[in-house]
């Protein structure tokens, strides 16, 4: 894995851990939306990633 899919990999699921313990612990509703902000910004991040190597495989199959 590149270092950019790793650390939005990472990110998503601190996001989505983050979102999940708050709602069960009765938090506040902003930090839920700051846990889901963060999953989608970590599985953006890992998609593109993931396509960025998928390239430079492809190329490197030629």
């Amino acid at each position: 894995m590149t270092r950019l899919t790793t650390a939005s990999t990472t990110l998503g699921l601190l996001g989505l851990v983050l979102a999940m313990l708050t709602v069960l612990a009765g938090g506040s509703s902003a930090i839920v939306v700051l846990g889901f902000i963060m999953l989608a910004l970590g599985f953006t991040g890992a998609v593109i990633g993931g396509a960025a190597t998928l390239g430079r495989i492809w190329e490197t199959s030629r």
